[in-house]
């Protein structure tokens, strides 16, 4: 035999070796019974009354829109967003609104205010009207489908708050947007 095969083999050997030896059997243990030591009692099964189960109950409108327990109407990714000097909804601004609207049609006591936002080109008082028909173009789609004016305010902040303050065309289209603010 070579060098390699009696190495191998004399490794193998001892891992044998050791395994056997560190598995043998455990030591019996004997029971011995003294007359001066009562005999032990079996314990006693508690028996605990068993709870009634908590039965939470789920709303029915929750089963059909169970992103509803998570969905937060104030989040800057729930703004609706406008093409330059428009104020005319898309239809992702239409999907976003109607989710808005399952919201607000399942938290009655909720109202929000639509903030109106553009970009910084134009006037003071430009971005000011704009904002204003960007928000009241939402405020009416969701009075179309069916929530109340009275939960529905509208405000322009024009060009005072803008998310993003570079000046490039990604930024601008960030700043031209309606947000929704929660004011009870």
């Amino acid at each position: 035999m070579n060098k390699k095969t009696k190495f191998g083999l004399s490794i193998l050997g001892l891992v044998f070796g050791v395994s056997a030896v560190l598995s043998g059997c455990a030591p019996k243990v004997t029971k011995t019974s003294s007359s001066a030591l009562p005999p032990a009692k079996k314990p006693v099964a508690v028996v605990k009354p068993t709870p009634t189960p908590q039965v939470s109950q789920v709303p029915s409108y929750m089963k059909k829109y169970p992103w509803l327990a998570n969905y937060n109407i104030q989040a800057n990714s729930n703004n609706i967003h406008f093409a330059f000097d428009k104020s005319i909804l898309t239809p992702l601004d239409k999907m976003i609104l109607r989710k808005d609207a399952i919201y607000l049609k399942y938290n009655p006591n909720v109202a929000i205010q639509i903030q109106g936002n553009c970009d910084r080109r134009g006037s003071e008082a430009y971005n000011l009207a704009l904002g204003w028909r960007r928000a009241n173009a939402a405020k009416a789609y969701l009075q179309d489908l069916g929530i109340a004016a009275n939960r529905l305010k509208t405000i322009s902040f024009g060009k005072e708050k803008p998310l993003c303050n570079a000046h490039t065309r990604v930024c601008y289209a960030i700043n031209r947007r309606d947000h929704f603010a929660v004011v009870r």
